[in-house]
């Protein structure tokens, strides 16, 4: 590990401490710093990384532009190294910039594609999120039978659920057994 390695990694943990501080000038300024030293390192997964942590803070500190143009591409990058988990987590950040940035069909796209990566990883926890967020989505747009079948899709792909989620799983069967009468 470089110097610059070592001083980045200083500088994330500091800037996710920030972050839990709700220090997020502060934050961001070091995960900008932290970014900075990992492109000068050519380490480009790692500045990717460092991206989706400045979307994350900049979407908490109501800075969705600047969220956006952190996370654009890195789902990209994510995938042309093979990591699907690192993708799915970048589409997902990707879709709460574009969320809140008004293009909700873009969004809405994001979110599948971060559902499919933790499909096929068997993430299912990450799954599970992804499919409540897009649930939410497409309630707030009015389309309530596909936001129960995402949120049914999402329990569905739970081997173990606890018991809040198998109640919910029965829940949202109803609708379904009514329709399909």
């Amino acid at each position: 590990m470089t110097n610059g390695s070592r001083e980045a990694t200083q500088l994330a943990k500091q800037a996710q401490k920030a972050y839990q501080e709700n220090r997020l000038d502060d934050a961001i300024l070091k995960f900008e710093a932290a970014k900075e030293i990992y492109q000068q390192e050519s380490n480009a997964l790692l500045a990717a990384e460092m991206g989706n942590n400045l979307c994350v803070v900049f979407l908490k500190a109501e800075r969705p532009q600047e969220a956006l143009k952190s996370v654009e591409g890195t789902p990209a990058l994510f995938l042309e190294n093979g990591d699907e988990k690192g993708a799915g987590i970048a589409f997902g950040n990707l879709a709460s910039a574009l969320e809140a940035c008004g293009a909700f069909k873009e969004a809405e796209d994001a979110l599948h594609q971060a559902a499919d990566r933790f499909r096929a990883q068997g993430e299912e926890e990450l799954l599970l999120y992804t499919q409540r967020s897009l649930s939410q989505l497409q309630l707030r747009q009015g389309r309530a039978l596909e936001a129960i079948s995402s949120m049914q899709s999402g329990l569905e792909g739970q081997r173990k659920p606890g018991l809040k989620n198998r109640l919910l799983r029965s829940l949202f069967k109803i609708p379904s057994r009514l329709l399909n009468r």
